[in-house]
């Protein structure tokens, strides 16, 4: 399966939480564009970027949140969801949905991305509300009414009864929630580290995917700033079923509606957001004595600043993974190929 490019204008580095806003608060894929703010040529900015995991509408999904912010201002903003669908649907489910992941599926449930599946979910939306705006478009719009906005700008508008009505173009009632889930996004990217970058930044994308980089019983994550064909920041982040139990912390709403969609006693992780549990059954079974976490960010650490064809080079000798200071995956050169997916 091939992997779903989203393209952004974003930079920084990466952070990851897992949050509640409230109400308040690669598939064969045409790629569809995250909002950014211009800024001036070669002027130099400190950037920080932010993700989290969120229940931003109601308890049958989680979102994807990404904010690119520059001191308190939201720069960019990305809005993505997952929600388990009726395998009869013909939906398009995530990466390795047809292999081994699928084991942690209930019985005909599959999960997907509502961009990825736009057409499908836009058309259950007018079956059941009548809505008339794709949701891909209404992600758009609040996507584009939060840039340029500061984090408490957002707040004040999420904390409306009728947030809905100051953005331009939007139409889903829980728009106060994913307005909240982006400044919260955005108050964590102001907790990780600056970038500073010379030069006109929108002229730098951020290119999501989702792809299978590590087997069959997980699918991953990947984001990566280029300026066409070099990788400038990269971000990985990878999704397992795990044993429900021991501290295991399961995606927003594995413990309401969006677990009907699990088999029994499986949960849906992230494996940043579970790193010393991962990183302990790693441990167990292949004795490493590097993180989950560790290791992504080793793998990123040696890319930055990579022409994307002297990363495809590296994915394809025989141990990529001795090249790379601080890792140890046996899959390394999966995840470079993901970055470089991710690019393309």
């Amino acid at each position: 399966m091939k992997n779903k490019i989203v393209s952004a204008l974003l930079c920084g580095m990466l952070s990851v939480s897992v949050i509640g806003c409230g109400e308040a608060n690669k598939a064969n894929n045409e790629p569809s564009t995250a909002t950014a703010s211009p800024a001036a040529a070669q002027t130099e900015s400190n950037l920080k970027i932010g993700q989290v995991y969120s229940a931003a509408h109601g308890t049958k999904s989680f979102a994807l949140t990404t904010v690119v912010v520059k001191d308190d201002t939201i720069i960019s903003a990305y809005l993505d969801e997952f929600q388990f669908f009726d395998t009869d649907a013909g939906i398009t489910g995530v990466p390795n949905s047809e292999d081994a992941f699928a084991e942690g599926y209930a019985k005909n449930n599959v999960l997907g991305s509502k961009r990825v599946n736009t057409a499908y979910y836009s058309e259950l939306m007018a079956n059941v509300a009548k809505s008339t705006v794709a949701i891909d478009a209404n992600f758009d719009a609040i996507q584009n009414y939060a840039v340029g906005k500061t984090i408490s700008e957002l707040d004040t508008t999420a904390k409306d009864e009728k947030a809905v009505d100051a953005v331009s173009g939007a139409t889903l009632a829980d728009t106060a929630s994913y307005l909240g889930c982006i400044a919260e996004a955005a108050r964590v990217a102001q907790k990780s580290e600056a970038v500073a970058y010379t030069g006109d930044i929108s002229a730098l994308k951020l290119n999501i995917s989702y792809g299978k980089p590590h087997g069959t019983k997980s699918f991953g994550t990947s984001a990566v700033l280029t300026d066409g064909s070099k990788i400038v920041l990269s971000y990985i982040d990878e999704f397992q079923f795990i044993e429900k139990g021991d501290g295991v912390v399961g995606v927003p709403n594995s413990d309401s509606d969006f677990a009907a969609g699990y088999a029994d006693g499986s949960v849906l992780a992230s494996k940043r957001v579970n790193n010393e549990y991962y990183s302990n059954l790693m441990t167990s079974y292949a004795k490493s004595t590097v993180s989950i976490e560790d290791n992504f960010k080793a793998i990123q650490a040696h890319v930055n600043g990579m022409d994307v064809t002297a990363v495809s080079k590296l994915a394809a000798e025989e141990k990529p993974v001795d090249a790379i200071s601080g890792a140890t995956l046996a899959d390394t050169a999966g995840y470079l190929n993901l970055l470089v997916d991710t690019v393309k």
